[in-house]
């Protein structure tokens, strides 16, 4: 149950909680839904499967699994792109969760409200070009995370996520019930479940579910190589790779329910990325009856996600130190805590600012985000696939990710052999040029 639950704290992230409901209302409702399930079945189980076995019979971190599955080279390098992706992600993600802290301060201390005549977008300005604050936040937030893994697997990562995640279930359940009940909530449900069939036919609704699917579930970070290492013998995977997939499925439609009622009750326009988190939902929160407490809860939610997802990505580059030189943890920890501060302040302090964002240039933190989301992710699923698919012998990966039945084994090795690696390469080329 502890690593079900650590897995599931690492896919669970704040894109379940604003980028989801966002892509799935634009890219055609129930339609992006039926093409996100297609895909992440199609490509992020198989792929998951793939990870969990990697780690699983290795007993190695992310980088020396597959060294010991093929250590010829290139081969041998494939979980570098791994870590390389979690790092780059370290350099913005602690910059946005002190955000969410920092919202949650504000509920916390009734101060959400915003004098009369000023938006809420220019509190999150403000917020954002606060640096000071930003990196108290930034570094109380990263502080927490290097504690809990420099704690351990068990003592650490695994007793946090089993008080954790269930406070984030039944946050998360009380708030969509919450949402649900208010006025014109209908609305919201009919904005997220109406089925625009012709986005089924735009190439563009596919790349956007393939996108989602990589970075949702947590694929191609080392992450799940690096957690299926710590599991003991006779476990069955297939099992728990289904339930995370299916965890992480749910909590974005429950997301959904929470964000879309809420704002469409008091006729607002939903917006995208941090602007439905950060802007549009303070709004609601000030205008609806006991908002300050939805508040709360809402931001104390998206804390929980942020920080799940967070210790797990600390946790690649920390195993990596330790299996391959020899660290013990607690250092190991305080370094990779100390390098994720250093490298997410020029996100924290240029975020908006002119002297680190040329006129009609994504900002530091756009430009972190896709770059690994097009480019890393991507290519650190194909090298997987193509290491899981072509480097390792069929009956051993089988029995490595537990895959039970003639038909079964036959359909996951079709999978990560053929399907996955060309779906891998349309996500990649798209992603570059994207980027």
């Amino acid at each position: 149950m502890g690593f079900g639950l650590a897995v599931l704290g690492s896919a669970i992230g704040l894109g379940n909680i604003w980028r989801f409901p966002y892509v799935m209302g634009e890219y055609g409702g129930a339609a992006f839904l039926l093409v996100y399930l297609l895909v992440v079945l199609i490509m992020g189980l198989p792929l998951l499967l793939g990870e969990f076995a990697a780690g699983y019979h290795t007993h190695a971190d992310g980088v020396g699994a597959y060294e010991k599955i093929t250590p010829e080279r290139p081969w041998r390098w494939a979980g570098w792109p791994g870590v390389a992706a979690a790092v780059v992600i370290l350099m913005y993600y602690p910059v946005v969760t002190a955000w969410v802290a920092q919202y949650l301060w504000l509920a916390l201390t009734g101060d959400m409200s915003v004098p009369a005549g000023a938006a809420q977008d220019a509190r999150f300005v403000a917020l954002t070009h606060d640096g000071l604050a930003v990196l108290l936040a930034q570094a109380i937030v990263l502080c927490v995370a290097t504690g809990i893994v420099a704690a351990g697997v068990v003592s650490g990562i695994e007793r946090t996520c089993k008080v954790l995640m269930p406070l984030f279930a039944v946050l998360l359940v009380g708030l969509a019930i919450y949402g649900l009940s208010l006025p014109g909530a209908q609305q919201g449900v009919d904005f997220m479940f109406h089925a625009d069939w012709s986005a089924v036919l735009r190439p563009e609704t596919w790349l956007v579910a393939l996108g989602q699917a990589l970075f949702t579930v947590g694929i191609g970070m080392g992450v799940m190589v690096t957690y299926g290492a710590y599991l003991p013998d006779s476990h069955a995977l297939p099992r728990i790779g289904f339930t995370v997939i299916a965890g992480d499925t749910f909590v974005g439609l429950l997301a959904c329910l929470i964000i879309f009622p809420a704002v469409f009750s008091l006729g607002l326009a939903p917006a995208q990325g941090p602007g439905l988190a950060f802007v549009i939902l303070p709004e609601v929160f000030e205008r609806m009856p006991g908002g300050n407490v939805a508040a709360v809860a809402f931001f104390l939610l998206l804390l929980i996600a942020a920080l799940a997802s967070m210790v797990s990505l600390l946790e690649v580059p920390i195993a990596v130190l330790m299996s391959r030189h020899g660290w013990r943890r607690l250092p190991a920890a305080l370094l990779t805590g100390s390098v994720a501060f250093l490298i997410s302040l020029p996100v924290a302090l240029g975020e908006g600012t002119a002297w680190l964002q040329l006129d009609g240039m994504p900002t530091l933190l756009d430009l972190a985000d896709r770059f690994a989301s097009y480019v890393l992710l991507p290519l650190s699923a194909l090298a997987i696939a193509l290491v899981v698919g072509w480097r390792w012998q069929e009956k051993a990966a089988c029995d490595a990710a537990g895959v039970q039945g003639i038909r079964a084994r036959r359909l996951w090795w079709t999978s990560v052999r053929w399907l996955v690696p060309v779906l891998l390469v349309i996500v990649l080329v798209s992603g570059l040029v994207t980027a």
